[in-house]
């Protein structure tokens, strides 16, 4: 009798440790999560960084992020930062999320509907279409 009542208590305290620790865990993960990832890309004279949070009071199930930060032009031509992401193995069109012609710099700020899962940033020279002389990909 008392070998099976031990055997339940045992469980029970496991089970408790177990839930215990996943919550401990979600709540790092969720003020981690609120306080922002930092990024930052660069290319020939620029210098683009900031950070991605998700975004307040929105839907659980579809919850929007946003990428913002700045750029820094040192030089005297035109770069752009672009974003894209993959969607059902699918590669979106780049979108242009800040530019810099000359020396100063820009903002960059864009938000993303669904969470970020693959998407990336990165520097290009000039502010269209199609996407020359771009700096590597840094994932976000």
């Amino acid at each position: 009798m008392f070998g099976k009542t031990r055997a339940v208590a045992a469980v029970s305290l496991l089970s408790a440790a177990l839930v215990l620790g996943v919550s401990s865990a979600s709540a790092e993960n969720r003020a981690s999560e609120q306080s922002g990832a930092g990024w930052s890309a660069s290319y020939a004279t620029v210098n683009a960084s900031g950070t991605t949070r998700p975004l307040k009071d929105e839907s659980i199930i579809n919850p929007k992020t946003a990428v913002e930060g700045e750029l820094r032009n040192t030089g005297s031509e035109c770069y752009s930062v672009w974003i894209q992401w993959t969607v059902d193995m699918t590669v979106t069109p780049p979108f242009k999320i800040g530019t810099q012609c000359g020396t100063g710099t820009a903002p960059v700020y864009f938000e993303k509907t669904g969470g970020l899962g693959t998407t990336w940033v990165r520097v290009c020279r000039g502010n269209s279409t199609p996407l020359k002389e771009c700096g590597p990909l840094t994932y976000l």
